[in-house]
């Protein structure tokens, strides 16, 4: 799952196709947009990621595992079928408390939505980013819910400290698979 920000111009576009064109070699490839995608155009990016073999979450739903214990979105939903374990992909980790208020057991963020070098940490927070953006840190729980935020891979501005780009890797299984 690609939690936006794919493009940050028209350029990067060509790459995009082929980061999903070799991500599918190794999993299926679900992305959303994120708010650099506007710059160029959200319609393109999706093209890219369709382009490269991948699919474009918001369009869809994804449901993992043969009674469809794993419902994945991109939006708010307020109702799920069947009862699945809710999973929410969003750009933004500040959608986080109505994702919880939803039912959403675990919600992705695409990356951090605040300053990408870290002076300090207190409680799980990054600072200084913290100081302005609440869910400014990696990992957050609360009650059975838990928020995980990616770094990121790209930046406008490439500035980081303490900050290293990542990939979050989540294997997702069905509640009657068992991790080997």
């Amino acid at each position: 799952m690609l939690g936006g920000d794919l493009a940050d111009f028209r350029g990067g576009l060509e790459r995009l196709t082929a980061l999903v064109t070799r991500l599918r070699d190794a999993a299926p490839v679900y992305a959303i947009p994120g708010n650099h995608d506007l710059i160029p155009g959200e319609r393109r990016v999706r093209a890219a990621v369709l382009a490269g073999g991948g699919s474009w979450l918001p369009e869809m739903s994804l449901e993992i595992g043969n009674a469809r214990e794993i419902r994945v979105d991109a939006n708010i939903r307020k109702t799920v079928p069947n009862g699945a374990v809710r999973i929410l992909c969003a750009h933004d980790p500040g959608v986080w408390p109505r994702a919880r208020k939803a039912g959403y057991s675990l919600v992705l963020a695409g990356h951090l939505h605040g300053l990408q070098w870290v002076i300090f940490r207190r409680r799980g927070r990054m600072f200084p980013g913290a100081w302005f953006w609440r869910w400014n840190g990696l990992r957050f729980d609360e009650g059975k819910s838990t928020l995980i935020v990616s770094r990121g891979v790209s930046d406008t501005f490439p500035l980081r400290w303490d900050c290293p780009r990542e990939v979050v890797l989540c294997e997702l299984l069905p509640f009657n698979q068992q991790v080997a």
